[in-house]
């Protein structure tokens, strides 16, 4: 799980990099749960639904960033977002200890791109997947 989402951040860093050297060198680019649901199926669609939240928050923030930057950002909350669902479905009843540890391994990825807009927009999206076990 941690080694996925840290290889999906890992490509999305390489994208930004690219991206703010091409937007730095280049033109003006502005630009329902059932009553037979047991409770790990309950928090595990409370934590989809939170996580569907925190990407959707994501999104638009990048949108505002417009460009190439703003397309790497988008597509980083997407695959965030898409990895931590996918491994949420897999943690059966340790669905706190799966959003800690894509938390973890979320930060440490975003703190490794350059400070700026792209990095303060999948901040936020690490915080929220952070407080999705909450």
């Amino acid at each position: 799980m941690q080694a996925r989402l840290t290889r999906i951040l890992a490509g999305v860093a390489a994208l930004l990099a690219v991206g703010l050297l091409a937007a730095g060198c280049g033109g003006d680019e502005s630009t329902t749960s059932s009553t037979t649901s047991t409770t790990s199926t309950t928090a595990e669609q409370n934590a989809d639904q939170a996580v569907d939240s925190a990407v959707q928050s994501c999104t638009e923030a990048a949108q505002s960033l417009g460009g190439t930057v703003g397309t790497a950002v988008e597509s980083a909350c997407k695959s965030v977002g898409s990895a931590v669902k996918q491994d949420l479905s897999s943690a059966g009843d340790n669905v706190d200890s799966a959003v800690s540890k894509a938390a973890k391994s979320c930060r440490q990825t975003v703190n490794s791109l350059p400070a700026g807009q792209a990095q303060d927009a999948l901040s936020k999206l690490c915080d929220a997947i952070a407080g999705v076990g909450n």
